[in-house]
C-alpha cells in the first residue's frame, strides 16, 4: 500500500511544479506593429495599442527617449503610429530596428518611474517654513503665559509674524513664476538628474 501512493504522489509531482513553472514565465501579450517609413536615421512604426492604451504608449515613449542614441520621439495616438529619429553612424539601422522592435515588444512591461511637480516640491517646503513659524510662536505665547501670567505681543512674536507674512507672499510669487516642470524620481524618492534607467517588473529591486 506503501509503495503505490508513493509512485502516485511521485506521478502527481511533476504535473504541478510544471504549472507552476508555467505562471511564473508566462509570457506578456504579443504587440502587433508594422513598418510604414524608414530611412537612415528616421523610422514610424503603426501600432494599434497605441490608439487605446495610454499608459502603454507613455511606457513606450519613455523607454524609446531613454536611449542615447534617439534624438526625437512622436507619438500619435489617434493614428496609432509612432515616429523615432536616431543618430546614424552610431548603429547600423538594422540593428536599431531590431532595437526599437525589442522596446515595443517589452515596453508593457517597463515600471514607471514616480513624477512630481517641481511647484509641489517648491510648495511643500515653503508650508513647512510656515508650519514650523506657526510652531515656535505657539511655544513662545506658552513661555509667555508661564512667565508674565498673561499672552503678550513680544519681539520674538512681531518677528515671527513678519517672517510668516513676507514667506507666505514669497510663496505666492514663486508659484506664479515657477514652470510647470516635472521631476522624475527613483525608488528612493530622491529628485534623479541624470538619465532614466527603466527596469522590467520582473526585475529584483537592489537593496
Amino acid at each position: 500500500m506503501t509503495s503505490i501512493k508513493r509512485s502516485n504522489y511521485d506521478k502527481r509531482l511533476p504535473k504541478r511544479a510544471a504549472k507552476s513553472v508555467a505562471k511564473k514565465t508566462a509570457p506578456s501579450q504579443k504587440i502587433f506593429y508594422s513598418i510604414v517609413h524608414t530611412i537612415p536615421g528616421r523610422i514610424r512604426f503603426r501600432i494599434p495599442l497605441l490608439a487605446r492604451d495610454t499608459e502603454y504608449t507613455d511606457k513606450l515613449k519613455l523607454a524609446i527617449e531613454s536611449d542615447p542614441r534617439v534624438t526625437n520621439v512622436r507619438a500619435n495616438q489617434k493614428a496609432a503610429s509612432i515616429v523615432i529619429n536616431y543618430k546614424t553612424g552610431v548603429i547600423s539601422d538594422n540593428q536599431m530596428r531590431e532595437h526599437l522592435v525589442h522596446l515595443i515588444q517589452t515596453a508593457q512591461d517597463m515600471v514607471m518611474p514616480k513624477e512630481v511637480m517641481a511647484k509641489s516640491i517648491v510648495g511643500t517646503i515653503f508650508d513647512a517654513l510656515i508650519n514650523l513659524i506657526d510652531d515656535t510662536r505657539k511655544l513662545n505665547q506658552a513661555r509667555n503665559v508661564i512667565v508674565y501670567r498673561r499672552v503678550r505681543t513680544d519681539v520674538w512674536e512681531r518677528i515671527l509674524s513678519t517672517s510668516r507674512s513676507i514667506i507666505k507672499r514669497l510663496k505666492s510669487a514663486t508659484m506664479f513664476i515657477l514652470p510647470n516642470k516635472r521631476w522624475r524620481l527613483r525608488g528612493n524618492g530622491k529628485i534623479n538628474s541624470q538619465p532614466l534607467k527603466l527596469k522590467s517588473a520582473s526585475e529584483p529591486d537592489l537593496v
